[in-house]
């Protein structure tokens, strides 16, 4: 299992293209295994995805209705089953069956004051109205005797009734990952992700910000991947963004840089530098076990699960590549890639990144890519050299960027190997012309 993030600056700079293409072309490359899993796309941008759009399919089931399950796990069964208690210890005192001194009561009066009610979906549930009355009127209950004043909402509830809809909540409050995998038998290979409905854009947005969401999310993500030799994660401008803790999971970090204007490039050299940045300050305070918030969360999971050696060595192992995308002409690599270097040298990272950026691959600016609307941003397989282009990727891919230079070698190595992936295609179709053209001698 191999996981590469595609990673962008910023919005526009053709990150969702290629993750795409990148996605077809890995399925054509390792489509001769025999005990093969496949290849599988997720888009990472939960708050705009894009890509069911452009591929024209639609999953049943998005990382929208996703997060309507975990909203189940994370709040709505815990929340409720706390309430249920709180209902069955206030209804037997106020029916004589504890007394004002009873230890567990005092608990359970602790829990109603302080329980976060925020998050939960009043509108979705029947006794909606009753529950938030209830936690209304929590700031005159301060004392047992004051658990009185609420018999008037707590006759609202029926028990017998609130504990069949907990029943309800608790049998789907785990995804089944197979109602998320859509196979795309056109393209062969698997798509995750999916449009979010209209009227349900501000509970998702709100849900997705929330840690305890984010970190179940993980965790299916996690479910997911296993079920795939290789998968392709389109994600947010700017990098894993409020995904950070997929740091952990990543094998290799393909990087675009846009070299259609100098904004561009600068803004890939500087996503870059942050990627580093982050990598070397999440590795240090893993080691150190000074992660915070979700990184903590995560990470002292994966340590539960697979032991402190798991974490350290998928972040030592991490394979960083940079793909060169609306390339005009060979100096604009030359450029960029003296940026870079000068970039690295300033802050005294270039002896000890040189070797381990790799130069995966290079997309002109081509006709075939500005021309074509949504629904032919899958362009592989649609052009000949653009393919070559895509399969020198994928092969790096494959081989774990072993073939590909790397930042240390030489521009004119870097530019050789860049332009060689048109090569094999070009000589097997001028071969294929030359025995066409053979065969219709002999026939004649």
């Amino acid at each position: 299992m191999t996981i590469i993030s595609v990673v962008g600056p910023k919005g526009g700079i053709g990150k969702t293209t290629l993750s795409i293409n990148t996605t077809a072309a890995l399925t054509r490359r390792v489509a001769s295994r025999p005990s093969r899993q496949g290849v599988g796309l997720i888009d990472l941008d939960l708050r705009l995805p894009t890509i069911s759009s452009i591929l024209d399919s639609h999953p049943k089931k998005t990382f929208y209705d996703l997060f309507e399950t975990l909203d189940n796990k994370s709040y709505q069964v815990e929340f409720l089953r706390t309430v249920y208690m709180i209902l069955s210890r206030f209804g037997q005192y106020l029916a004589g069956d504890i007394q004002a001194d009873d230890k567990k009561l005092a608990k359970i009066l602790f829990k109603y004051q302080n329980l976060n009610y925020e998050l939960f979906r009043y509108e979705a549930f029947p006794f909606g109205d009753a529950l938030h009355e209830l936690f209304m009127e929590r700031v005159n209950v301060r004392t047992v005797d004051q658990i009185k004043s609420l018999e008037p909402i707590l006759n609202k509830f029926d028990l017998k009734k609130f504990r069949s809809l907990i029943r309800d909540s608790e049998n789907n409050s785990w995804p089944v990952l197979e109602e998320y995998i859509n196979f795309i038998e056109e393209y062969g290979f698997s798509f995750l992700g999916g449009e979010v409905p209209i009227l349900g854009k501000r509970l998702h947005r709100k849900r997705i910000n929330q840690p305890e969401f984010l970190l179940l999310f993980l965790k299916v993500l996690e479910g997911v991947v296993k079920k795939f030799d290789y998968v392709v994660l389109d994600t947010p401008a700017g990098g894993v963004n409020h995904l950070s803790s997929l740091m952990n999971i990543i094998d290799q970090v393909l990087f675009i840089f846009d070299l259609s204007n100098t904004i561009a490039v600068n803004g890939s050299i500087d996503a870059l530098h942050s990627f580093i940045d982050y990598y070397e300050d999440f590795q240090k305070d893993a080691m150190r076990g000074t992660l915070t918030g979700l990184d903590k969360e995560y990470v002292d999971r994966v340590i539960r699960e697979r032991g402190k050696n798991a974490v350290c060595e998928s972040m030592k192992n991490k394979k960083l590549g940079i793909l060169f995308n609306r390339c005009q002409d060979s100096d604009a690599i030359k450029k960029a890639l003296g940026q870079l270097r000068e970039y690295l040298d300033t802050l005294d990272k270039y002896q000890q990144y040189k070797n381990r950026i790799h130069i995966v691959g290079m997309v002109p600016n081509h006709k075939i890519i500005n021309i074509t609307n949504n629904r032919c941003a899958l362009f592989y397989d649609m052009d000949m050299a653009l393919t070559a282009r895509m399969d020198q990727i994928a092969e790096s891919i494959v081989s774990d960027n072993q073939n590909c230079p790397t930042l240390g070698d030489p521009d004119k190595e870097i530019i050789r190997y860049l332009n060689s992936s048109e090569r094999p295609k070009i000589i097997k179709k001028l071969t294929q012309i030359a025995g066409n053209l053979r065969a219709a001698s002999n026939f004649s």
